[in-house]
């Protein structure tokens, strides 16, 4: 699980309630969890340090984190799998920026709206959607998770679905 630690959640902006530490302590725990059980834990507390349930927002973190989940959902089945594409799943449409940090800086040091980059992210990934969508080796639900996040992005952008609510 090289490769996982690579973000310096320090230098990415956030609110009074974004918590770096707890970002990196969880993808430090994702990259050495040993069992299905804390990998899914590490999934869940990275995902609570980069957004406010309460609120529907995301943190500018939270772009990074899309990245990780991913990461997971392409390399470690089972409840690591379906806990990131809950989260992914749950974000689509229903969570918006944190005021006063609505937007990040893209690879190219651009600024970028935080939906908008995850949104991009998880298009550039829909092929290992499709990989999960179509794995029949097992019983979870993953599959039929992979299929509705296929389906939110042939409906539209995440922000035209935020819209319509």
């Amino acid at each position: 699980m090289d490769g996982w630690t690579t973000v310096d959640w320090f230098a990415v902006p956030g609110p009074t309630w974004y918590r770096p530490e707890a970002a990196a302590g969880a993808v430090r725990d994702l990259a050495a969890s040993v069992s299905a059980d804390g990998a899914a834990l590490a999934v869940g507390r990275l995902v609570d340090a980069v957004g406010n349930d309460h609120r529907g927002t995301l943190y500018p973190a939270a772009v990074p984190a899309v990245s990780v989940l991913l990461r997971v959902i392409r390399d470690l089945p089972g409840k690591p799998r379906i806990e990131a594409l809950g989260v992914l799943l749950d974000w689509w449409g229903c969570f918006a920026p944190e005021p006063g940090y609505a937007s990040t800086q893209d690879d190219d040091g651009l600024p970028v709206e935080v939906t908008e980059a995850a949104e991009r992210q998880i298009r550039t990934s829909a092929d290992v959607l499709r990989t999960v969508a179509g794995d029949w080796s097992d019983g979870s639900p993953a599959r039929k998770m992979a299929k509705d996040l296929l389906a939110l992005l042939d409906a539209g952008s995440w922000s035209d679905l935020a819209a319509n609510r």
